[in-house]
């Protein structure tokens, strides 16, 4: 299970009184630690109840808390475990009038769920059939950059 706790308001017009977060879980139809049984098979406050434990927090101190279970059976899919091989590239080899563009083509040294992604895929394909001179903007290394890594240690204590 993970969770996202964005910066407050997210939402237009949300009220103050109001904090917003959400989660995904990877693996929905394994048991849970703290609840036996899959999150799949879940209510919200059977979630809660999952996620609090894995926190170590007291499930009251979440109030009047509400969990509404949504599934969305691909919104993680680009996460699962996989091998290189497992996604075509952009322009698949021999291919001479097929690209393919989305989260689920393979670039390199890339990071899917972002929208740089699926413009780079798309900027590739496009670039090499209709045969543009232009290079496609490179992917940065943000892992392995001091400066990054310095900051969000910073962050992570605020």
């Amino acid at each position: 299970m993970s969770i996202v706790l964005a910066y407050q308001p997210h939402f237009i017009n949300q009220p103050k009184d109001v904090q917003v977060f959400w989660g995904y879980g990877l693996f929905p139809d394994r048991v849970g630690n703290f609840v036996p049984k899959p999150m799949d098979e879940c209510n919200g406050e059977e979630i809660l109840r999952e996620l609090c434990g894995h926190l170590r927090f007291d499930l009251d101190s979440l109030g009047t808390a509400n969990c509404i279970p949504c599934r969305m059976p691909y919104i993680t899919s680009m996460f699962m475990p996989r091998l290189s091989t497992d996604r075509p590239l952009p322009i698949p080899r021999s291919s001479k009038n097929l690209a393919l563009i989305s989260q689920f083509v393979e670039i390199p040294d890339d990071v899917v769920f972002t929208v740089e992604y699926s413009v780079r895929a798309a900027q590739m394909a496009v670039y090499e059939f209709l045969d543009i001179d232009r290079q496609i903007p490179p992917v940065t290394p943000h892992d392995k950059s001091l400066l990054v890594q310095f900051e969000a240690l910073v962050k992570a204590f605020k």
